[in-house]
């Protein structure tokens, strides 16, 4: 196979605008590099600075929208208020309120500023709308501290009946669930006792032979039951008492123990010519392994 040149790998670095070699050494040399850092530092301002931004305009987007909001519902309370509205929808809303005795609550739900204290304890007032502040009253009115004091205890109070009402009705609910549960139990047990009754009552005595059908005579004649009996055989065998039977007992024997005696050899020249062994040479030297009889044994 021939041998071929290859072009080594090229990478664009995003943060710098330049190209550079992509292997780890000049990756990790380049991103080490001061320049580097210093623009992804600057990338990192530009990207929060816009952020902050884009929150900031969203913000002012939704505060216009409430606003709007806030305003066109006012505009929509005046024209419920006017007897001289002639629309459908305010005839019905006026209608309903006067059979109810009610009347449009238009008082701190519609109001734009809230009033507040500072860490000092003075008293300011702050644009829901606008996030606007001053220290001076405004004209159009306020909702004040008392008033959102007052509003909060009133929704404190219907989240409490509303949770009273949520346990009241999971109580109920858990009442009737364990009733019916009884019931279905109890509907359980009658229905056993009537399977057993029934059962009891329907089952027919159990009959043994041919099935014959009504009106036919039976050729077989009437079944008997077939009782066996065992014959009583004697089988000779010899009468034991078992008080009186001993069991052999088996004693295994001694083992027998062989004595072995020594002997001597007095003339290794006799006892040579006999073939019992050969005389072996004596080595003198590190290889020499002579074998002596002890005396102590």
């Amino acid at each position: 196979m021939a041998d071929y040149w290859k072009s080594q790998d090229r990478k664009y670095c995003d943060f710098c605008k330049c190209w550079i070699t992509d292997n780890k050494p000049s990756r990790d040399f380049h991103e080490n590099g001061r320049r580097h850092k210093e623009n992804v530092k600057k990338r990192l301002k530009t990207i929060t600075r816009n952020s902050a931004k884009a929150a900031k305009e969203t913000e002012k987007a939704d505060a216009t929208i409430r606003a709007m909001e806030v305003a066109a519902m006012d505009a929509y309370r005046r024209d419920v208020q006017d007897s001289s509205a002639s629309d459908l929808t305010s005839i019905a809303i006026r209608k309903r309120l006067a059979d109810g005795n009610l009347e449009i609550a238009g008082g701190s739900s519609q109001k734009v500023w809230h009033e507040a204290v500072a860490k000092d304890g003075k008293s300011y007032f702050w644009n829901t709308m606008t996030n606007e502040t001053q220290w001076s009253a405004p004209r159009e009115g306020y909702y004040s501290i008392m008033q959102q004091k007052a509003d909060q205890e009133r929704e404190a109070q219907k989240k409490g009946k509303q949770i009273a009402r949520k346990q009241q009705r999971e109580e109920l609910m858990a009442a009737q669930a364990r009733r019916e549960e009884e019931q279905e139990e109890r509907a359980r047990q009658e229905r056993e006792k009537l399977k057993i009754r029934r059962v009891k009552e329907d089952t027919p005595p159990p009959t043994y032979g041919p099935i014959i059908e009504p009106g036919k005579t039976d050729p077989y004649g009437k079944w008997q039951t077939v009782q066996i009996s065992v014959p009583d055989f004697d089988l000779q065998l010899p009468e034991q008492s078992i008080e009186n039977y001993e069991c052999p007992v088996l004693v295994e024997p001694e083992p027998e123990i062989k004595e072995f005696k020594e002997k001597t050899v007095e003339n290794l020249d006799t006892f040579e010519e006999s073939g019992s062994f050969k005389k072996r040479k004596v080595v003198f030297g590190p290889k020499r392994n002579i074998r002596q009889r002890l005396d102590v044994d």
